[in-house]
């Protein structure tokens, strides 16, 4: 770690633009911060397409929200909204920036943002010569560890000596949306299993499991008397309903949702099984025990944090080092339907000694 704290932060800036599964997996870090220094006026700057799931959040005190639809408006359109994002940010008057990104693009906004003090992660451990715009760098030991614990590194320089609550991570549901959910999900008879089968479209050749697999799988867990619901996004409603059509009994597929919406849901589930989606940080990060399945990447750096109970679902002999992840679907592919169904009887168990956290 180089140039320490200097002075008390009294105005933080969080950058994490972009991706929705990282940005709730930062907010155990924000919740940290927030704990240990109450008094801190707390900024995030967020991308217009994440900011629905943290819109609300009582740890932060002023969302700063980049319209990235307007980014890609022409060039006019671009700069517009640049300069009025970081007039924005310049108007608040942060001393201290925690880069969570890591990249050229929060690098910039780092820089921009008129603060004195920048942390964010050294050479290595950053991209794109992030490190070239922040000036407290803060270097990782591990470069698989889990990104969760990797965020909560950054409040270092803070002198704040954070770890992962599993019971207090942050992440805010709005009470209206959580009690919506709760009456949808006790109208549909309480299902104890939420699945989500598809996976971001750059994931989608190594991280997807094959739809004849879900099919069987969930008709062998009805067979056992458990109900689900297949969750979907955008552009995978036909492919959730062609799994749901052909599962006769017990299986539900879940509406349209909003992002906030979907997160309430998955939050009532006595377990979750699927890739590793937002929607699978959803789950685990409000203690629904998880089975994900991880493609060849180390699958400690995505996977559920204990105590919350999980399973990693991925066929390790297939895993070749040295070959592009997207040339190797068969790490998830090849798991067996009997694997699934042990990892969603053990997720369905434990969860009966595991008492999911009580949210704000």
């Amino acid at each position: 770690m180089s140039r320490a704290e200097s002075a008390p932060a009294k105005r933080i800036l969080v950058v994490r633009l972009g991706a929705i599964g990282d940005a709730l997996r930062v907010l155990p870090a924000v919740r940290s911060l927030r704990l240990a220094r109450p008094e801190v006026l707390i900024g995030w700057a967020v991308e217009n397409w994440v900011h629905p799931v943290l819109e609300g959040n009582p740890n932060v005190d002023r969302f700063h929200v980049l319209d990235r639809r307007e980014l890609r408006g022409g060039v006019r359109r671009a700069l517009a909204e640049s300069r009025r994002f970081i007039a924005e940010v310049r108007a608040e008057g942060y001393d201290t920036v925690l880069d969570f990104h890591g990249r050229l693009k929060s690098g910039l906004v780092s820089w921009l943002s008129g603060a004195t003090r920048r942390i964010g992660y050294g050479k290595g451990d950053c991209t794109e010569g992030n490190h070239f715009f922040n000036n407290v760098h803060v270097r990782l030991d591990d470069p698989y560890e889990n990104r969760v614990l990797r965020f909560l590194h950054l409040l270092a320089p803070l002198a704040i000596a954070a770890t992962f609550q599993a019971r207090d991570t942050g992440l805010h549901v709005d009470p209206r949306q959580r009690e919506a959910a709760r009456g949808w999900y006790r109208q549909r008879g309480c299902p104890p299993l939420a699945a989500y089968p598809g996976t971001s479209r750059h994931q989608a050749s190594y991280h997807r499991w094959p739809p004849e697999k879900w099919v069987e799988l969930l008709r062998r867990v009805s067979g056992e008397g458990v109900a689900s619901v297949v969750f979907w996004g955008p552009d995978e409603i036909e492919a959730a309903r062609w799994i749901v059509d052909r599962v006769p009994e017990r299986c539900l597929l879940a509406p349209a949702t909003t992002l906030p919406e979907m997160m309430a849901m998955v939050g009532c589930f006595s377990a979750f099984v699927g890739s590793n989606t937002a929607a699978m940080h959803m789950a685990w990060l409000q203690g629904v025990p998880t089975a994900v399945f991880t493609g060849p990447a180390q699958p400690r750096t995505d996977a559920p944090l204990a105590p919350v109970p999980f399973r990693v679902l991925r066929a390790d002999e297939h895993v070749q080092a040295g070959i592009s992840k997207r040339h190797q679907a068969e790490v998830v592919a090849a798991v067996t339907v009997e694997e699934v169904l042990d990892a969603v009887r053990f997720l369905l168990a434990a969860g009966q000694d595991w008492t999911q956290p009580a949210l704000d």
